[in-house]
């Protein structure tokens, strides 16, 4: 007996259910899907090593995907063992200057501060301060229990990040052909050319993403050896303290520079968006979301620009795509 075909009204209200299901996941399950955003952009990135090696050297997709794999985790686990590295060096060199610095406090604690009668020493408010501390140590005990699950939260969403993405680069070659198989056949043509033009916009914007951050480590390398330089120089009269708070001056110029020109003007002009839209974008982005937010505002609008785009012809009864001939 044949299945019986679903009334437009049934359409409708499971189209709808399945719409507010998807945005109850999406807000329930938030840390999931930036876990997955985050994945999938980095997937984007080095998913033309795994091309190059398939088709270029000839090895097998999972060799290859196993080969980009463990290089993307071994430089994800250097990174810190080098901060670590360079801060070890920079503390052993500073540590002299810090002594000093921490003499200079003694000095200026130990002696009194006496105002309306009441004894403002920077002795006695530390002494209260510390006493304070003592009785919150006091708790850290019982509160074991919570840092370790804490700990083992964040363990399992790197977990999750990292076998996210392996079976991005293990099977997205595949993600596509899946998705234009879900839409009815008429319109799988279309699914397949909007779905290249979406991937299109990730990639360039990845590949901005990556010219982008080369240009910021160049910039911040090159004030940062500047700065560093006068200091040796004793061009700049300031202490240790000065020549950090110098750096982070620098690196705050260097975001500057990011957010306000080079995101702009690179990413409007690679994806076909207005610089002004672009930047509102970027400061909105930043001001509600954070640095995740910010990074994939700019793609998400080109990427609502391209489907817009497609149901705006679809509805005016117009080609899609200038190629394209209205059909009789």
């Amino acid at each position: 007996m044949q299945s019986p075909t679903w009334s437009a009204n049934t359409r409708l209200i499971v189209a709808l259910s399945i719409l507010a299901g998807s945005l109850a996941l999406l807000i329930y399950a938030f840390k999931l899907v930036e876990t997955l955003v985050i994945a999938a952009l980095l997937a984007i990135l080095v998913y033309p090593f795994v091309n190059f090696l398939e088709h270029k050297l000839h090895f097998k997709r999972g060799l290859a995907v196993a080969l980009v794999y463990i290089l993307v985790i071994a430089v994800i686990a250097s990174l810190p063992a080098l901060v670590g590295t360079l801060a070890f060096a920079q503390v052993r060199r500073l540590s002299q200057e810090l002594q000093f610095a921490i003499e200079a406090i003694n000095k200026w604690i130990s002696q009194p501060i006496i105002l309306f009668g009441f004894d403002l020493s920077p002795h006695n408010i530390i002494q209260n301060v510390g006493q304070s501390a003592g009785s919150a140590l006091a708790n850290v005990s019982s509160d074991t229990l919570l840092l370790l699950s804490e700990i083992s939260h964040n363990f399992l969403w790197v977990l999750a990040f990292f076998v996210s993405l392996y079976y991005f680069l293990k099977e997205g070659s595949q993600i596509k052909p899946r998705l234009v198989r879900l839409v009815a056949p008429a319109y799988q043509a279309d699914a397949e050319r909007l779905l290249s033009e979406l991937s299109q916009v990730w990639i360039v914007f990845m590949r901005v993403q990556t010219l982008i951050f080369v240009i910021l480590t160049v910039l911040f390398l090159f004030g940062a050896s500047v700065v560093v330089g006068l200091y040796r120089l004793g061009l700049i009269p300031f202490s240790t303290l000065g020549l950090i708070i110098m750096l982070g001056l620098v690196w705050v110029l260097v975001l500057q520079v990011d957010h306000l020109i080079l995101r702009p003007q690179l990413l409007s002009s690679q994806l076909r968006l207005h610089t002004g839209v672009v930047l509102i974008s970027l400061i909105g982005a930043l001001a509600i979301g954070g640095i995740l937010a910010a990074i994939v505002v700019v793609p998400l609008l080109a990427s609502i620009k391209v489907v817009g785009s497609y149901v705006r012809a679809k509805m005016l009864g117009f080609p899609p795509w200038p190629d394209e001939t209205q059909p009789n």
